[in-house]
């Protein structure tokens, strides 16, 4: 490593002193009315400022898109497998013994923006599985930058860059890449990364590349990533496949149970929904500790949108837990593809929860279906029923989002409330009240 070696302190003061009094005390001519006015041009050539380098001209949607070809097009991924042995207890009593290859490190490839040239470049390292075990372990209790983990080792020997974790999220982590040699910190911004994951745990049949292991091409949120253009075109985005949604089931004539007779998307409106989705890919914590009101978090969401669209939530995949944008479960995908049969939802539950209009004309048939049962339920006394028919838009509104996230059984038909047993509820319904009033969708 190149060392530079700095002055001590005052040493430049000093020199500079020196060269001031050398200059005063040399010997002047006797002035004339000509060098009187090679003085004056002379001093308004030093007294005029050049004129400023241009900025280079590169724009980031540009190279999102430079940086997803050129590791599409770079070297397959490696990776380093090891047997282990494990002892599985059976009915009898008895243990069998069972071996298995397990990941234990892998590569990853960045691709990384100059800010001051606009270059685009590949860059590689290896990181170890037990620590991006590790590293997931802290995210989930909010310490995740606290240890740097998992610890990028570069391919190559004379690569000097590092990286820095900020927020470890597998496909999606917040990396700051920097040249050890270069005084600007900031100069380098991560725009996509490939990365290696289990080929069966890719719901797209055409994602399973590999043999056990495939590679995708992901463009992971970072603060660097928080730009105006790539945060409006998320938004917009967002307006195009919620309406496309909404158009569907209005032209495929879904109506609603829980108001007999009226189209379904006319009992809800897609400012509500997307909202919602806000809400679900948003953190709790940090929400209601933002000073904000949440804005910034929001914006977030929008990025990812922006820079990943349709593949935004395509690798987050998981067979029996809450799935993409909309965030729904299995089971409940698979209870409002059967009790609305004319939405024609996609049958297969794990796609049809990640392709995005596709969920969401699933969530809106969700809480159609979870608010039927709130009003069948209210329905029983007229003076349930009475509290309910009592409740404004934006109470009804509150009511969904706590019956979306927790189930119909969140709402309190006696006091027409909502249940505040359940923490994670309780928060939902804060955090929709905050985004709703944010007025991303207005005007």
């Amino acid at each position: 490593m190149i060392r530079k070696i700095l002055p001590p302190a005052g040493f430049t003061f000093f020199c500079f002193f020196i060269l001031c009094s050398c200059h005063h005390l040399e010997l002047q001519p006797q002035a004339t009315p000509e060098t009187q006015l090679q003085a004056q041009e002379s001093e308004e050539q030093i007294n005029t400022p050049e004129p400023e380098p241009e900025p280079p001209r590169w724009n980031l949607l540009d190279a999102i898109d430079q940086g997803r070809t050129l590791l599409a097009q770079s070297p397959l991924l490696g990776y380093r497998e090891e047997e282990k042995v494990s002892f599985t207890k059976r009915r009898d009593g008895k243990y069998y013994r069972d071996k298995k290859l397990s990941l234990i490190e892998r590569e990853i490839a960045l691709a990384v923006l100059d800010r001051h040239s606009g270059e685009v470049f590949e860059l590689r390292y290896w990181v170890n599985q037990d620590e991006m075990d590790e590293a997931s372990r802290l995210r989930r209790s909010y310490q995740n930058h606290a240890l740097n983990l998992p610890n990028f080792r570069p391919d190559l020997p004379n690569n000097p860059f590092e990286v820095a974790v900020r927020w470890w999220n597998h496909h999606n982590s917040d990396l700051w890449v920097m040249d050890c040699h270069d005084p600007d910190p900031h100069r380098y911004i991560v725009v996509a990364n490939k990365y290696l994951m289990v080929s069966d745990q890719l719901a797209y049949r055409e994602d399973r590349t590999g043999g056990r292991y495939s590679e995708i091409i992901y463009v992971p949120y970072s603060k660097d990533l928080h730009d105006r253009a790539l945060i409006e075109k998320g938004r917009q985005f967002l307006n195009e496949k919620v309406h496309q949604a909404f158009r569907d089931l209005r032209e495929r004539q879904v109506f609603s149970e829980a108001f007999p007779g009226v189209p379904v998307v006319d009992t809800i409106s897609e400012t509500f929904m997307k909202n919602i989705f806000l809400t679900e890919q948003t953190d709790p914590k940090w929400i209601l500790e933002a000073e904000d009101g949440g804005l910034y978090l929001t914006e977030r969401v929008f990025a990812r949108l922006g820079a990943n669209g349709a593949d935004t939530f395509r690798y987050t995949f998981s067979k029996t837990g809450a799935l993409g944008l909309a965030q729904i479960m299995p089971g409940t995908y698979r209870l409002v593809a059967k009790r609305y049969g004319s939405a024609d939802l996609f049958p297969e539950e794990n796609i049809g929860r990640i392709d995005i209009v596709n969920a969401v004309k699933a969530s809106v048939l969700v809480f159609d279906d979870h608010l039927s049962t709130v009003i069948n339920r209210a329905q029983r006394k007229s003076k349930t029923w009475a509290v309910f028919q009592a409740k404004d838009m934006e109470s009804i509104n509150e009511i969904r989002a706590a019956i979306y996230n927790g189930g119909p059984g969140k709402y309190m038909p006696e006091t027409g409330g909502i249940s505040q047993k359940v923490k994670e509820t309780r928060e939902f319904v804060i955090k929709f009240g905050m985004i709703r009033d944010l007025n991303h969708f207005e005007g």
